[in-house]
């Protein structure tokens, strides 16, 4: 055998090339690795300044020494923060605030991306009171590639204080210690569409979710560019408005849309904490559950898991688009952080990392994609765990651990998001137009919210340790989804251990199905009265039926008819039901009342709510009983909605009202059919005119028109005294809430009314003086 000998590798100036411009081959992604080297330094403050040919990168981190500069910064591909030493070394970073950020040892390369020279300026924390500089000329490693890597000059000197730019002096003071970097002899100009870029992409970088969370700020400054943000922001406050962060260069960079977004949509936050996965799903402001179970993922045990996905509904998505400038599928979607900065490009509008969108094109109308959410998913952890590819914009290197974080989104984040919103909020069409809690606040929606909680929590793994009491709790007994709606209580108050919840429940089943029977007991007496008379009338009244049938044809008739004995004898059929119902009321609560000696304040108004109620429907057959060319006997009609309205104010309204209150009606809608109970129409209308009358207005209008995709829209105003002062504007459609002496029940009674036609109101803030509602009604084919 031939005798060894060793051998060693040698370096050529070309490895500058290979670290620098051709393995960072982006100027964003350049600067990046400059400000993540400010974060790993344990600064709380950057301050990036642009200027003709330079730009200057200062930060307050612990700064370096001398030693650190020759034996780590020089050090090619050398990286402290991957070397695990202890305190005290290389830009370390204190184990209970920061992961690194960075820990390849070539970021410092990122500087020949961006100028053909860096000058380098740091002072150790706690040590030298002098100020270290390094002049490193990148373009002599360009003169020869056959010259060896380490003998090219790098120039070294100390100086007392920090060389900075005139508008970089107000920083001086926050120079204890820290580190300038200045790149000059720029390759590439950085004119105002660039910088705008960079700007929107370093909020991305570092937060957007608001610096809070990380307490690491970066400031922005590029003074030839005032002049245009004082114009930008002069043209803003001509509109009364205030200029897009997008719009204006200079300034703190941040994102802070995600604080508003918090109270007007639907969001999923999951953590990993103590073995368990916590998972919390707010909806507009309004915590639905908290839940938790065991963790499945060993690999995220340590890894300071953690995410948070928002829905984007359709109010959402214009909110979004106002404050930020640009659609929300432009700026992204669920972005990735690996030890608190950003994994490129995870999150960008054409990245699909997490598979939302493969998934998505199995289910459109089931599942979520990326055009519906935007949010963080946030680990922390070691190359072994989560590596970036070594180009910088390739995301993470595949690993067990990463194969876990994926599934833990997956399946714990997105697909629980979605089970609580496909059902919820898809199924209703409108209140994906909403941003506030109004279309779940009616029967059907609080029952939406029930089932879809109760499913949730059908598993033994999962303790349920928080819900909704607003949304998740009894709903009226005359609502059509009462029954199912029991079925989901029991199930969530059995889960908690819930003794009063199950209590009530109790008494509300009793109460329900006593009211059941008693209704069927009537229904048939009032059947069989009804029936006969028909066929009396029939046999005596041929002639009439037949002129009848030769008039026009409406809702209600042109003028009063005479009120003959079917007619009486259908009045008599819908009072007599409702009399019952509300005997049952008044029985039910004193069966439930007997031998105390106080009754709870919510026991007595939920029970004078559905008697007032039930008063009210007996209000509306008296009008309907003389008018009506239909028969009250059905609980539904189907027709068109719109002129049915259109001719009840117009036929009954108007004709019933006071002489004092104008009543005007305008129907601009070209005709939607539906299904609904006439006397919820009715309800609807009288209350609202109810309240104008109270509020002294001399006149009331109603005008109907076309919604997007064929739906109504009623726009209600008057001109009375309005809201009284000191009015909770949020409250004034929940049950008992008056700011006047009234019961508190008529705005309540017309949003559950809406409810059970599928609508919703709101208030107009344009009307004023008055008040003005806006009632919105979804198309479709049936209502149930």
């Amino acid at each position: 055998m031939a005798e060894e000998s060793e051998l060693h590798f040698d370096v050529s100036t070309g490895l500058k090339r290979v670290l620098g411009r051709e393995l960072i081959t982006d100027d964003e992604v350049a600067i990046f690795e400059l400000v993540k080297n400010s974060f790993d330094a344990n600064a709380n403050t950057v301050r990036l300044h642009f200027e003709e040919d330079q730009i200057v990168i200062a930060d307050n981190g612990d700064g370096m020494s001398y030693e650190d500069l020759t034996g780590k910064w020089l050090f090619v591909a050398y990286s402290a923060k991957r070397s695990g030493r202890p305190d005290g070394d290389f830009r370390n970073v204190a184990a209970d605030r920061r992961h690194y950020a960075g820990s390849k040892g070539i970021g410092r390369f990122s500087s020949d991306r961006l100028g053909a020279s860096v000058l380098v300026q740091s002072r150790k924390k706690g040590q030298s009171k002098l100020v270290q500089c390094l002049l490193v000329d990148w373009d002599l490693f360009e003169n020869d590639a056959k010259e060896h890597f380490d003998r090219i000059p790098v120039t070294h000197a100390e100086q007392e204080k920090f060389d900075l730019p005139k508008d970089l002096r107000n920083f001086e003071p926050e120079l204890s210690h820290g580190t300038v970097i200045t790149i000059r002899q720029l390759r590439r100009p950085w004119p105002r569409p660039r910088l705008l870029d960079l700007k929107a992409s370093l909020a991305k970088l570092i937060n957007p979710f608001g610096q809070e969370i990380d307490g690491f700020g970066i400031h922005l400054s590029v003074p030839a560019e005032r002049a245009e943000d004082k114009r930008v922001s002069l043209m803003a406050l001509k509109k009364k408005e205030k200029p897009l962060p997008r719009e204006i260069v200079n300034g703190q960079i941040g994102n802070f849309i995600f604080s508003t977004l918090k109270d007007k949509t639907t969001f999923i936050r999951v953590v990993i904490e103590e073995g368990q996965v916590v998972t919390t799903l707010t909806d507009r402001g309004e915590l639905i559950y908290k839940i938790a179970e065991p963790n499945p993922y060993p690999s995220l045990v340590d890894a300071g898991f953690s995410c948070e996905i928002y829905y984007l509904n359709l109010s959402a998505k214009t909110t979004f688009a106002r404050r930020v400038g640009l659609p929300s599928i432009q700026f992204g979607s669920v972005f990735l952080f690996r030890n608190g900065f950003r994994v490129f490009p995870i999150g960008e509008e054409s990245n699909d990392w997490f598979g939302f969108n493969r998934r998505k094109q199995q289910g459109f109308s089931r599942f979520l994609g990326s055009r519906e959410i935007i949010g963080r998913v946030d680990v922390s952890g070691s190359d072994e765990d989560f590596q970036e590819a070594s180009s910088r914009n390739q995301g993470l290197i595949d690993t067990p651990a990463v194969a876990q974080l994926r599934r833990a989104v997956m399946e714990h984040c997105l697909k629980r998001l979605e089970r609580y919103v496909v059902p919820v909020s898809w199924t209703d069409a409108a209140d994906g137009k909403t941003d506030d809690l109004s279309r779940l606040l009616t029967d059907p929606g609080r029952a939406r919210v029930s089932a879809a909680v109760a499913n949730l929590v059908d598993n033994d793994k999962v303790q349920l340790i928080a819900y909704s009491r607003k949304l998740v709790d009894l709903i009226n007994e005359r609502s059509s989804d009462f029954e199912s709606s029991l079925v989901s209580l029991r199930a969530i108050a059995e889960k908690t251990g819930d003794k009063k919840m199950l209590a009530r429940l109790e008494s509300a089943e009793r109460r329900f199905d006593d009211l059941k029977k008693s209704e069927a007991d009537a229904r048939r007496v009032a059947n069989k009265a009804l029936a006969a008379a028909e066929a009396a009338s029939i046999r005596a009244a041929t002639a009439e039926a037949e002129i009848e049938t030769e008039r026009r044809r409406a809702h209600f008739l042109e003028s009063f008819i005479n009120v003959d004995s079917a007619t009486i004898l259908n009045l008599h059929h819908q009072v007599t039901i409702y009399a019952v119902d509300i005997a049952q009321q008044i029985e039910n609560f004193l069966t439930e009342t007997a031998g105390k000696n106080s009754v709870p304040r919510e026991t007595v108004l939920r029970t004078l709510e559905q008697m007032a109620f039930l008063n009210r429907k007996v209000m509306s057959v008296t009008k309907f009983a003389a008018k009506a060319t239909f028969k009250l006997d059905s609980e539904k009609i189907d027709t068109d909605l719109p002129g049915f309205i259109f001719d009840y104010i117009e036929q009954i309204a108007k004709t019933t009202g006071s002489a004092r209150l104008q009543i005007s009606v305008e129907n601009l809608h070209p005709g939607m059919r539906l299904r609904f109970n006439p006397i919820d129409a009715s309800i609807i209308v009288d209350n609202l005119v109810s309240n104008a009358r109270k509020a002294r207005a001399s006149r009331i209008s109603f005008v109907l028109s076309k919604q997007d995709r064929g739906g109504l829209i009623i726009r209600v105003e008057d001109n009375g005294r309005g809201l009284a002062p000191g009015t909770n504007r949020a409250r004034i459609f929940e049950m008992g809430y008056t700011s006047t002496q009234g019961s508190g029940l008529g705005l309540y009674h017309v949003r559950q009314a809406l409810g059970e036609m599928g609508g919703s109101i709101e208030l107009d803030d344009q009307v004023s003086p008055g008040l003005g509602f806006i009632i919105t009604i979804t198309a479709r084919s049936k209502s149930a």
